[in-house]
């Protein structure tokens, strides 16, 4: 998933998702990303823009070779770089869990609270919904390679609500 760029966006406390691999801890509220996902790797018929700022993100990486990123008061706002139309979210915050898998080369990430997600074409094929934009609350469980890369192998579960931000920003 990232090896091309992370597509997570915890409140885009990841570089993500999209996105991007994780930022500091200490970010400052003030900072302020922006990426463009070209539309072959997002929405098929507009490049998706994704900006974030304020709040901030704290990674805590354990001995046992799980990652915890804790995400509070991030603005997300997603962008139909087309037409200029935009969706923003403000999130309470969000807690990514990278927990190493028995086979000590991958990862299960499950994501709770507020969370972009981008599901690059390689992710998923076209018959079960291709690539797409989803700002999630509630819960998603992935299979990835590591914390750093972010490359899905399996989305294992979402609940609770998803917003598809392809379909919003048409």
């Amino acid at each position: 998933m990232l090896g091309k760029k992370s597509r997570w966006i915890a409140p885009l406390a990841a570089s993500a998702v999209v996105l991007l691999a994780a930022s500091s801890a200490g970010a400052a509220p003030d900072d302020v990303t922006k990426i463009v996902i070209p539309a072959s790797e997002s929405c098929d018929t507009f490049d998706l823009g994704l900006t974030s700022n304020e709040g901030n993100i704290r990674v805590i990486e354990l001995s046992n070779g799980n990652v915890y990123q804790v995400g509070t008061g991030r603005i997300l706002t997603w962008s139909n770089e087309e037409t200029g139309e935009t969706y923003t979210v403000k999130t309470s915050g969000s807690v990514a869990r990278y927990v190493l898998n028995p086979d000590g080369k991958s990862y299960t990430l499950t994501l709770s609270g507020h969370n972009g997600f981008v599901y690059f074409s390689a992710d998923r094929p076209a018959d079960e919904g291709g690539a797409g934009a989803y700002q999630y609350t509630g819960l998603v469980v992935l299979q990835v390679d590591s914390p750093k890369t972010n490359n899905v192998s399996n989305v294992d579960a979402t609940a609770g609500k998803a917003v598809d931000i392809c379909e919003l920003l048409k």
